[in-house]
């Protein structure tokens, strides 16, 4: 790997662009850049779905009444009765 001239007295690095013996580093160079590439466009492409995944979930969530909400709760058994009615009373106010 040195400068070198041609029979006009051009200096240059050479044919091989200055990488002298390494002459595979630039292929592998190119196929790190490339992986590289494809890895970060993956995850842009999970990033947008998780995350419109999840805008999706709440704009459900928010169309879902208070009183449904309530009602659901009390067949699941989160609430009792009693708790209930008194979310009833409350929502109906």
């Amino acid at each position: 790997m040195g400068f070198c001239t041609n029979s006009l007295g051009w200096g240059g690095w050479g044919h091989m662009g200055g990488w002298g013996g390494a002459w595979w580093l630039g292929p592998l160079f190119g196929l790190t850049l490339f992986v590289g590439l494809l890895a970060l466009l993956a995850l842009g492409a999970i990033w947008l779905a998780r995350r419109t995944r999840l805008q999706a979930a709440t704009v459900g969530a928010a169309k879902t009444k208070p009183l449904e909400l309530a009602r659901r709760r009390l067949a699941s058994g989160e609430i009792t009765p009693a708790e209930y009615e008194e979310l009833r009373e409350r929502l109906e106010r």
